[in-house]
C-alpha cells in the first residue's frame, strides 16, 4: 500500500471509530505517597489493550514503570458495572467487550527515589514523569487527551509545558501520547519568575526553600545562557519554556524535554560560587537539548516504542556535544573565564584518562548498550565502561578543533548544526543517520571528519587528544611521577575496607575483592593513617603486603605498586607559531 493511500486510510479509520480519552489525576493518599488516576474512554472497538511505559526517553533503561502501579479497575461508565480485563503481560492490561463509555482507574505509588525520571509525591510538592503514570492504547499513540488535576487542596499550582486550558488552570492537552510523555507535571505551592530570551517566554519554577533574590539572579543568569544558545542556533524554536529546578533534598540532575527541563540540585551548595557555577552548568545542558536531541537527533531516537529498548551508536552526538557545548556556553557568556574554561575542558580529558576503559568500549559501543552497561552498574564499571557524555564531549572538541584547522576557521560545528537543522528537521521531519551526520559536515565545511575519527569511535581507542590541543597551542605538562595502590577504600567504625579496585596496565593482577577488610599494611595495623602513609611514600614498581580479612578467613596479598603522574595539568604556549596563537584566539574568542 503506498504511504498517502495507508496515511489516508488510518485517518478514515480514526474518523469511523472514534476514540476520546480524558485523564483525571488526584492524590489517592498524601502521606503514603499515593496518586489516583482515572481514565475515562469512549470508544466504538469491542476490545482494546492499554500499556505503561517501560522507559523514559532521554534515560536509557527499562525501568518497569508498572511495578508502581496498583488496584487496577475498569467499570462502565453509565452502570458501574465491572468491565472483563486480564493483565497480558507485565506492563499491558487487555480489556474486552467494552460497553461504549468506560472508566479505568488505578493508583500509582510515587515515592520509589527522588529522581527527575520517577514520580515523587510528598506534602510539599508532587513530580509527575508522565511516563511512570499515563496508559496509553497499544497501537493509538497518535491520539490526543486530557488531563485534569483534582488537587488544588494541597497544591495551587501544577506546572507543565503542555497546553494549558483558558477557563481551567488544572485542566491540560496533549495533542498525542507522544507529547504527553515529554511533558512532565509538577505540583506545587511555589510561585514561579519569568524572562524572555528570543521570541520565547520562559518560566522559571524553583522548589525549595529559597529567597526571591535567589530566584530573580537565577533567572538573569539563565535569560544570558539561553540568549546566547537562541544566537548560536539563530531560532527560538519554542513560544514558552519551562525550567523546573527543584532545590528539596540534596541530588543531582537533568532531563530534557520538547519544551522543558526538568533539574534536580543540592540545595546547600547554591550558595557557593563555584557550585552555582555547576548548577548553571547543568541547566545550560539540559537547554541545548531543546534542540541537539529534541530536534536534531539521530534516528533511531524517535518516533519512540515505549515497550522496549531505541537503540542507537550515536548517543556520543546528541549527548557529548551537549556536553562539550554546556560549558563553552556558560564561557561566551561571561560566567567562566578563560583559565576556569580551559580547567574544565582539562578536568573532563583527566576523568576520561583516569582509568583504562577506552581500551575495553568503543565510544559507539557506550552508546548502543547505555541500557545494560551505562545505567545499570556495578563494582567493576569504572574499569571497562566508557562514558559517552565525557569521551563525546572530549572528541566534540577534537573535531572542533580540527574543523577550525582544516577550515581555515572559516565553518564550524555551529554551520553543522544549522544545516543539520534545516534538512532533518524542519525539511524532512526526522532523525539522521551517522553517515548523514559525516556527510553534512563534509558539504557544509568541506571536511571529511569521518576518516578523521571514525577509528575512535568505532573501535575501544584513546583519541590523541594531546595531538588536537597542539592546534591551538596548549600543551600538557606532567611530572612527579608516583606510586598507585591500585584501590580505594572506606572507614567504618575505624576499619579500613576495599570499596574500589582499579585495573591498570602497568600493575599485574592481585588477590583483592570489594568489602575485603584491610588488617594490617606492611606488618603493621591498617589504619587511615597508615595508608596515607603508605601512599605518600610509595614508588611505582614497588612491592607491599597486605593481611585482609575476607568472608572470616584471613589472607595474605602481595601487591606492586602503578605509576601515575602526580602533577599533570594543561596550559597555553606562549612560545608556539603564530598561527596556532590565531586560531586559539578564534576559539576563544569566537563561538564556534
Amino acid at each position: 500500500m503506498a504511504k498517502e493511500q495507508e496515511e489516508k486510510t488510518l485517518e478514515s479509520e480514526n474518523q469511523s471509530n472514534p476514540l476520546q480519552l480524558d485523564f483525571e489525576v488526584s492524590i489517592f493518599d498524601l502521606f503514603k505517597h499515593y496518586f489516583q488516576v482515572r481514565l475515562r474512554v469512549k470508544t466504538q472497538e469491542p476490545e482494546m489493550t492499554f500499556c505503561l511505559p517501560c522507559w523514559t526517553p532521554g534515560s536509557y533503561m527499562i525501568r518497569d514503570y508498572a511495578t508502581h502501579l496498583h488496584k487496577f479497575e475498569v467499570k462502565n461508565s453509565k452502570t458501574n458495572e465491572p468491565v472483563f480485563w486480564e493483565m497480558v503481560d507485565l506492563h499491558r492490561w487487555k480489556l474486552k467487550n467494552l460497553p461504549g463509555e468506560i472508566e479505568i482507574s488505578y493508583i500509582i505509588y510515587a515515592f520509589e527515589d527522588f529522581t527527575v525520571r520517577t514520580n515523587y509525591l510528598e506534602t510539599e510538592f508532587g513530580f509527575i514523569n508522565p511516563p511512570a503514570l499515563f496508559l496509553y492504547p497499544e497501537g493509538k499513540l497518535e491520539h490526543s487527551s486530557t488531563i485534569q488535576f483534582q488537587v488544588s487542596n494541597q497544591f495551587p499550582f501544577v506546572y507543565s509545558s503542555l497546553t494549558r486550558s483558558e477557563n481551567d488552570s488544572h485542566l491540560f492537552v496533549a495533542e498525542n501520547f507522544d507529547e504527553l510523555f515529554d511533558s512532565p507535571f509538577h505540583l506545587s505551592k511555589q510561585n514561579s519568575v519569568f524572562f524572555t530570551a528570543g521570541t520565547t517566554k520562559h518560566e522559571l519554577l524553583i522548589e525549595g526553600d529559597v529567597n526571591f533574590d535567589f530566584k530573580t539572579k537565577l533567572a538573569l543568569d539563565l535569560k544570558r545562557i539561553t540568549e546566547t544558545q537562541i544566537e548560536w542556533m539563530m531560532e527560538s524554536p519554542n513560544p514558552y519554556y519551562l525550567f523546573v529546578l527543584n532545590l528539596s533534598l540534596p541530588a543531582y540532575g537533568g532531563l530534557e524535554h520538547k519544551a522543558s527541563s526538568i533539574n534536580y540540585f543540592n540545595p546547600e551548595l547554591i550558595s557557593d560560587e563555584e557550585e552555582y557555577k555547576k548548577l548553571l552548568e547543568l541547566l545550560s545542558h539540559e537547554y541545548f537539548h531543546l534542540w541537539n536531541i529534541k530536534r536534531i537527533r539521530p534516528i533511531a531516537l524517535g518516533p519512540f516504542d515505549y515497550q522496549k529498548p531505541n537503540l542507537t551508536r550515536e548517543l556520543w552526538i546528541a549527548e557529548g556535544f551537549t556536553s562539550f557545548y554546556d560549558a563553552y556556553f556558560l564561557y561566551h557568556s561571561g560566567f567562566l573565564s578563560k583559565e576556569e574554561y580551559l580547567s574544565k575542558l582539562q578536568s573532563d580529558i583527566f576523568a576520561l584518562e583516569d582509568n583504562e576503559a577506552d581500551f575495553w568500549m568503543s565510544l559507539e559501543e557506550s552508546s548502543f548498550t547505555a541500557w545494560t552497561k551505562y545505567y545499570k552498574r556495578n563494582g567493576n564499571s569504572h574499569n571497562i565502561t566508557v562514558s559517552y557524555y565525557t569521551k563525546g564531549g572530549v572528541i566534540a572538541l577534537c573535531m572542533n578543533l580540527f574543523l577550525l584547522k582544516e577550515s581555515k576557521e572559516r565553518k564550524t560545528i555551529r554551520h553543522v548544526f544549522h544545516k543539520l537543522n534545516e534538512v532533518f528537521v524542519k525539511t524532512k521531519k526526522r532523525g539522521f543517520t551517522k553517515q548523514e551526520f559525516f556527510d553534512t559536515i563534509k558539504d557544509v565545511t568541506g571536511v571529511d571528519l569521518k576518516t578523521e575519527f571514525n577509528e575512535y569511535l568505532e573501535s575501544p581507542k584513546p583519541i590523541p587528544i594531546d595531538y588536537y590541543l597542539d592546534f591551538i597551542g596548549i600543551q600538557r605538562i606532567q611530572t612527579d611521577m608516583v606510586g598507585e595502590t591500585g584501590f580505594k577504600t572506606k572507614e567504618k567504625n575505624g576499619n579500613l575496607y576495599i570499596q574500589k579496585l582499579l585495573h591498570k596496565s602497568d600493575m599485574d593482577s592481585f588477590d583483592l575483592m570489594l568489602d575485603d577488610e584491610i588488617l594490617a599494611i606492611n606488618g603493621k595495623r591498617a589504619t587511615v593513617n597508615t595508608l596515607q602513609k603508605l601512599e605518600k611514600n610509595l614508588r611505582p614498581g614497588e612491592k607491599f603486603h597486605l593481611i585482609l580479612s575476607r568472608a572470616g578467613k584471613i589472607k595474605e596479598s602481595m601487591i606492586t605498586a602503578s605509576g601515575f603522574y602526580k602533577t599533570k595539568k594543561f596550559v597555553i604556549a606562549e612560545d608556539c607559531t603564530e598561527d596556532r596563537k590565531e586560531l586559539r584566539e578564534f576559539f576563544l574568542r569566537n563561538i564556534v
